[in-house]
């Protein structure tokens, strides 16, 4: 017999709230490396950000079948690269809603 599934808010209190900080220390480690100034408004901006991203990847990927190992290389690189994630969702999202007929078709 199988386990019935369990609710994602029950998932996320098991252990998804790990991924967060995953994607946070992606995007710490970038910071880090980086060339560029690091400023405090960088800091509180980009990394509740990766954060962010990351727990929806989770969100995303908690009920698909693929190793965890692919899902926490995942996370993290969704942590590392989230404000360009970010800005092309929004340009997307602007393109389209200058001319939705575009994108939409009836």
């Amino acid at each position: 017999m199988q386990e019935p599934q369990k609710s994602l808010i029950q998932a996320f209190l098991d252990g998804g709230w790990l991924v967060p900080l995953i994607g946070a220390a992606g995007m710490i480690a970038r910071i880090l490396s980086s060339k560029e100034s690091i400023t405090a408004q960088l800091l509180c901006k980009r990394i509740p950000a990766a954060a962010i991203s990351s727990g929806i990847a989770w969100y995303i990927l908690e009920q698909t079948a693929i190793d965890s190992l692919y899902k926490a290389v995942i996370y993290g690189i969704v942590g590392v690269i989230s404000p360009e994630v970010i800005e092309g969702i929004v340009t997307l999202a602007k393109r389209i809603a200058k001319n939705p007929s575009r994108f939409i078709r009836k």
